[in-house]
C-alpha cells in the first residue's frame, strides 16, 4: 500500500510515497458464543493494528473507522444452531452504522443443532469527510445461533 507523506516545512508542503504503511486491523474472539437475534458479535482480542484509522474497544462488537476514504471489511467464522434451537436457516451480516449491508448475508442451512459451518464475506465500506462509521457483524436469524472463531478483519485500501 502506498501513503502520501508530508515532509515539507512551513508553506511549502512536500509530498512522497511510502511503501508498506497500512491502516488495518483485526479482531477476533476465541471462545464460543451464544447471539441472540439482532444481536452483534463480540470480539476479546485484536490481533493486529496498523495506524489509526480504526478503533476497537476490546469486548466490544463493533470497529469505529476514524478517517474519510474506503475500507475493505471482511468477515469469516463458524456458526451453527445451539442445542435446545430448531434446524432451519440460519445468518449473519455486516453491519454499518447498525444497518446490515445489503449483499453481505451469509446464509446456512444446518440440518441439525451443533453441526457448523464456516461463512464468510468482505464488502467495502466509505467513510466521507469529517468522522466516523462502525462496522459490525449481526446475527439476521430468526433464532439464537452459536459463533466459534469469528474474524473481522478491515483495511483502508483508499483515502
Amino acid at each position: 500500500m502506498l501513503l502520501l507523506h508530508n515532509q515539507g516545512a512551513g508553506n511549502r508542503p512536500r509530498f512522497t510515497l511510502k511503501k508498506g504503511f497500512e491502516f488495518m486491523i483485526e479482531v477476533i474472539n476465541t471462545a464460543v458464543q451464544t447471539v441472540g437475534v439482532g444481536q452483534s458479535v463480540v470480539y476479546n482480542t485484536t490481533t493486529a493494528k496498523g495506524g489509526c484509522a480504526e478503533r476497537h474497544r476490546v469486548g466490544s462488537a463493533l470497529i469505529t473507522l476514524l478517517k474519510p476514504g474506503r475500507y475493505l471489511v471482511g468477515f469469516s467464522g463458524n456458526i451453527a444452531i445451539p442445542t435446545g434451537g430448531t434446524a432451519a436457516e440460519i445468518s449473519l451480516g455486516i453491519t454499518q452504522d447498525g444497518e446490515v449491508i445489503a449483499g453481505s448475508r451469509m446464509r446456512v442451512t444446518p440440518s441439525a443443532v451443533e453441526n457448523y459451518f464456516n461463512v464468510s464475506t468482505q464488502h467495502y465500506v466509505d467513510v466521507y469527510g469529517g468522522c466516523c462509521v462502525t462496522v459490525g457483524v449481526e446475527n439476521t436469524s430468526g433464532q439464537t445461533i452459536e459463533v466459534y472463531d469469528p474474524n473481522l478483519t478491515v483495511v483502508r485500501v483508499c483515502g
